[in-house]
């Protein structure tokens, strides 16, 4: 399935006027032939219409220009590294060139993304987040490039969406952590959260009311995703919380440090303490002991991501535009 998107272009500028498109152009080129007011007026035009340059027309249509982009939220986090394998590995089967971007966990960061990768003509967007600003759907929805969102569902009417039910997954781990093993005090330990991250908590909020436990164990730390933040956090939550018998980390990176700090100090994870992760990254089966953690298909749903996409780029047909992929529970020595 095709959705046609019209790009905004000096001529329905010229058109929402009532000028001669040449009149437009000079405009926008900051021409001194035009007056002020009317220059003004014409940017305004350009402005509520989304209009955006496409640098790259003189050389090359959008049709032609064979580049992906993809935006990720931050290049340090682990998790993207298999999402850049499948998406580099299915565009360069299909001839396409690959483009990403650092968004830095900013949505205002993520729009000066697209607008720069609109400008220059990308054949299409690939998008880790579902959660985007007002004027970021804008350009989108204005712009011929179709857009994927993937890592999780969304309520959006972009052209494809992949992903992963982060809320259902959190549920089910905690689930686990409280009819399985027996646990009572469980906390949540994240980062500043993204929206998958809020997501899981949400999940691990939800099990823990419907078992009627204490539900507001919650740390939340400013460092990036690594061992050392892992290890911090398990000590802050000991520290604040004596008696808690398990914790929910919302990566496998702070799970782990979480581990490596449990055998500095004599603490057995999965006896003393169950410590669980999310996402499977490839270390989690390798530490001693081995990571129970949330497995999800990140390879799986940007190889299919990035073929429905350049389908879409083609003019081909997709049979599936939306799709829950399926997480499992990894249970290891740790929980």
């Amino acid at each position: 399935m095709k959705i046609m998107k019209k790009r905004t272009t000096i001529s329905d500028i010229a058109a929402h006027l009532g000028i001669h498109k040449t009149t437009v152009s000079r405009a926008l080129k900051d021409s001194s032939s035009i007056s002020k007011a009317l220059s003004l007026k014409i940017k305004k035009a350009a402005k509520d219409l989304n209009y955006i340059p496409n640098r790259a027309a003189q050389s090359l249509s959008i049709q032609n220009n064979k580049t992906i982009a993809l935006l990720l939220p931050s290049f340090g986090n682990n998790v993207f590294n298999d999402v850049v394998s499948g998406v580099k590995a299915v565009a360069d089967e299909l001839g396409y060139a690959l483009m990403i971007g650092d968004a830095t966990y900013s949505e205002l960061g993520e729009e000066r993304i697209v607008e720069s990768y609109i400008q220059q003509a990308v054949s299409g967007f690939i998008l880790t987040s579902s959660r985007h600003t007002d004027e970021t759907i804008k350009m989108l929805k204005t712009t011929d490039a179709p857009v994927a969102e993937i890592m999780d569902m969304s309520d959006s009417t972009f052209d494809i969406n992949y992903g992963v039910d982060h809320f259902n997954a959190g549920k089910e781990m905690t689930d686990y952590l409280v009819n399985v093993k027996g646990r009572k005090k469980i906390a949540f330990c994240s980062l500043l959260l993204d929206w998958r991250a809020v997501l899981r908590k949400r999940g691990w909020e939800q099990a823990l009311h419907n078992a009627k436990l204490q539900d507001d164990m919650c740390l939340q730390s400013r460092a990036d995703a690594s061992f050392q933040a892992g290890a911090e956090l398990l000590v802050e939550s000991l520290h604040k919380w004596p008696d808690l018998d398990a914790i929910f980390f919302v990566s496998d990176e702070l799970a782990a440090g979480a581990v490596m700090e449990c055998n500095r100090r004599g603490i057995k994870p999965g006896k003393d303490i169950d410590i669980c992760g999310f996402n499977d990254l490839s270390f989690a089966k390798a530490i001693y002991p081995s990571l129970t953690t949330v497995s999800t298909p990140r390879r799986e749903m940007a190889e299919l991501a990035t073929r429905s996409l350049i389908s879409v780029i083609e003019g081909k047909s997709v049979s599936e535009t939306r799709k829950v992929f399926p997480y499992h529970i990894k249970i290891r020595e740790t929980a």
